[in-house]
C-alpha cells in the first residue's frame, strides 16, 4: 500500500508539473522553438501545439531517437549539451529543457548557450528534480544517497527495496531503451541552486514552481509548494533574456 501511494505521488507529481510547464509556454504562431534533449519528439510536438507554432527544432545525442524525431518534422541536430550548441546567435524564441540540466556536466556552458541563442525577450523553460525536496533530506538523513542523485554509477539502485522498485518502473516508462544503463543525473540543483545558475547567466525569473511536496497528498502538497517551492520534488523555472 505504502509503495502504491508513492507511486501515485510521483506519477501526480510528473503530471502536474508538465502541465504547468506548458501553461508557461506563450502564445506565438511566429515562433522557434528549441526542444533540449528532444529524444523522440513527441513532447517536442505538445511543446509546439501550446505555442501555436510549427518551426521545431530539436537537439539530441542518442542517434536512433534523432531519426525518430525528425520523422515527425522536427529539425533536429545530433549533439551534446556539455558543450557549445550548434545553433547561431539569437536564433530562437523559445527554448525548453525538460529533465535534461540535471545529466550534464558543464550547467554553467548550458545555461550561458540557452542565452546566447535566444532572441532578445526570448525565454527559456526548465524543467529538473529538486536536491533540496524533502524525501532527498529523508535518504541523506538515514545514510542514503539522495534518490533524485547525483547518480554514483550506472544502475545504482537504493537499498531500500520499494525505492529501488519505483525508480525502475519510472525509468522504463520515460526511457524505455535506456533501461539497462540507466541515465544518470549527475548535477542536481536545490531551488536556489538553479535560479542563481540563470540569474548568474544574465536572465531575469518570470516564474518559478514547486511541484511533490512529499509525504504528503496532492491536496495538501498543492498549497505547500506554492508557499516553499524549495523542498519540493520537481522545479519548473521560466527565465527571460
Amino acid at each position: 500500500m505504502i509503495k502504491r501511494y508513492f507511486s501515485y505521488l510521483y506519477q501526480n507529481t510528473a503530471k502536474n508539473s508538465t502541465k504547468c510547464l506548458l501553461s508557461l509556454l506563450e502564445f506565438n504562431p511566429k515562433a522557434k522553438l528549441l526542444d533540449c534533449g528532444c529524444w523522440d519528439g513527441k513532447n517536442t510536438l505538445k511543446y509546439g501545439n501550446s505555442i501555436g507554432t510549427k518551426k521545431l527544432y530539436g537537439i539530441e545525442v542518442y542517434k536512433p531517437k534523432v531519426k525518430e524525431a525528425r520523422k515527425k518534422g522536427i529539425i533536429v541536430k545530433l549533439g551534446n549539451l556539455d558543450k557549445k550548441l550548434p545553433f547561431p546567435d539569437e536564433a530562437f524564441d523559445v527554448v525548453v529543457a525538460y529533465h535534461v540540466i540535471e545529466h550534464l556536466v558543464s550547467v554553467r556552458v548550458f545555461a550561458s548557450e540557452i542565452y546566447r541563442i535566444l532572441k532578445k525577450n526570448g525565454y527559456a523553460v526548465i524543467g529538473t528534480p529538486n536536491l533540496a525536496s524533502w524525501h532527498n533530506i529523508f535518504a541523506l538523513l538515514i545514510g542514503l544517497q539522495p534518490f533524485s542523485g547525483p547518480t554514483i554509477y550506472p544502475n545504482y539502485e537504493s537499498n531500500i527495496a520499494m525505492v529501488r522498485d519505483l525508480n525502475k518502473q519510472r525509468t522504463k516508462e520515460v526511457f524505455p531503451d535506456y533501461y539497462e544503463n540507466s541515465l544518470q543525473h549527475i548535477k542536481v540543483m536545490t531551488t536556489r541552486a538553479l535560479v542563481s545558475l540563470f540569474k548568474n547567466n544574465g536572465f531575469k525569473i518570470e516564474n518559478l514552481k514547486g511541484f511533490g511536496y512529499y509525504p504528503f497528498s496532492p491536496l495538501i502538497s498543492r498549497p505547500l509548494s506554492n508557499l516553499d517551492p524549495y523542498h519540493c520534488h520537481y522545479i519548473v523555472l521560466k527565465a527571460r533574456k
